[in-house]
């Protein structure tokens, strides 16, 4: 089993096994470009060193790898100024390979009528196994071809038997580890590949997680800012606004208005928390739609208070805003029979407004509208009270 798994690949999918396919595809084709280049030039060189002693077989078999090599870079060329399509492209790659063996096995033969060796056919099949990425069914196809003309055309070419069956000892060794080192090569760079695919597919979920994780926050911070009741922003998101509104380079004008909403707790004790909540939720609605200003932020500020922060608009525009919000909760026509200020759910407000530079100093805002607030209840409540700083100073 231990055999074996050095030679299996791992289970994937199928379109990894395609996306695989091509890529080995662009690497041989890269790496037997390069091979063809070094081919011209030695064959280039062997040529040269040949053509002085005549042209023989020898010339002839370096004048034909050195035109396939030419012919291979030629077509590869044009291959590349085309979208042709992976199967012919890889047939040309293998169709050089078993070539480039061939080439080796004839040299191979010829070498026995006058050196005996077999150096042409080790070098090329050591070059092709080494350099070149294929897997088992590949590599039998352009490789066994190769070998099974090579043993047969041995005894014809090689007289000596005791030269002959070292020849085919050593062929059969060097040829068995060759195809063991090619398969381990092209394990190895499956397997590569693959786990760089995995890693790129973990990574690409882990970044779509992170971003779900931060929608989810995000959405959490909103929620975290928002009173569950009425839906409208908390004391937490009021806060937050307010920040985001003031600015350290200048002043602004800030004017809060703080509600209640008058005998609130006859209400609920009379008509049930329940019908308490849809006040307070119709209360909200009511302000929602009063507010068109833009430059206008509220919130629930607690139990049947709520807090409206206006920015640079003119008392005048306060006034107006104020009163506005007080008919609209009272034109609600909210029966309210244990009201000591009329038979209908009504409003209290205070207005604080001055100049403002920092957000620390909204604490302060609020109890002075607060102080308004309480003044317009002991005023008889349904009613507005305002404070203005007319100066710079909010203090």
């Amino acid at each position: 089993m231990g055999i074996l798994h050095a030679f299996t690949l791992p289970s994937v999918p199928k379109e990894n096994k395609q996306k695989l396919k091509k890529v080995v595809l662009e690497e041989n084709w890269k790496r037997t470009k390069l091979f063809a280049i070094i081919i011209l030039i030695f064959e280039a060189i062997l040529i040269v060193r040949q053509l002085p002693g005549g042209i023989d077989l020898y010339v002839g078999l370096y004048l034909g790898l050195f035109s396939a090599a030419a012919i291979y870079l030629l077509c590869i060329y044009i291959m590349g100024k085309k979208k042709i399509p992976t199967g012919y492209r890889m047939f040309m790659v293998h169709f050089f390979v078993f070539l480039f063996l061939a080439w080796g096995t004839m040299v191979t033969l010829l070498d026995q009528l006058h050196y005996g060796h077999v150096m042409a056919f080790v070098v090329n099949y050591m070059c092709v196994s080494t350099l070149f990425l294929a897997n088992g069914k590949h590599y039998l196809l352009f490789a066994l071809p190769n070998v099974i003309f090579l043993y047969v055309g041995l005894p014809f070419y090689q007289q000596s038997a005791s030269m002959l069956s070292g020849h085919y000892t050593n062929l059969t060794v060097f040829i068995f580890f060759c195809w063991l080192a090619s398969q381990l090569l092209y394990k190895g760079f499956a397997v590569n590949f693959y786990n760089k695919l995995l890693l790129t597919e973990m990574n690409g979920e882990l970044e779509a997680q992170i971003a779900q994780n931060e929608v989810m926050n995000e959405q959490l911070k909103k929620q975290a800012m928002l009173d569950e009741l009425t839906g409208v922003p908390n004391r937490r998101g009021f806060q937050d606004y307010i920040n985001s509104a003031i600015t350290a380079e200048s002043k602004r004008r800030l004017s809060l208005l703080l509600l209640d909403v008058d005998a609130f707790k006859s209400y609920n004790d009379h008509y049930g928390h329940l019908r308490g909540d849809e006040v307070l939720r119709l209360v909200a609605q009511s302000i929602y739609q009063t507010t068109m200003i833009p430059t206008a932020g509220w919130a629930r500020y607690g139990g049947e208070e709520f807090v409206l922060a206006v920015f640079d608009q003119p008392s005048e525009k306060l006034d107006e805003l104020a009163e506005a919000i007080r008919l609209a909760v009272q034109e609600l026509r909210i029966d309210h029979a244990f009201s000591p200020v009329a038979d209908r759910v009504t409003v209290s407000i205070g207005i604080y407004s001055a100049a403002i530079s920092d957000g620390m100093q909204l604490s302060y805002f609020i109890g002075q509208a607060d102080e308004a607030l309480y003044e317009a209840k002991r005023s008889g409540r349904n009613t507005v009270i305002k404070r203005e700083e007319l100066s710079e100073s909010f203090a």
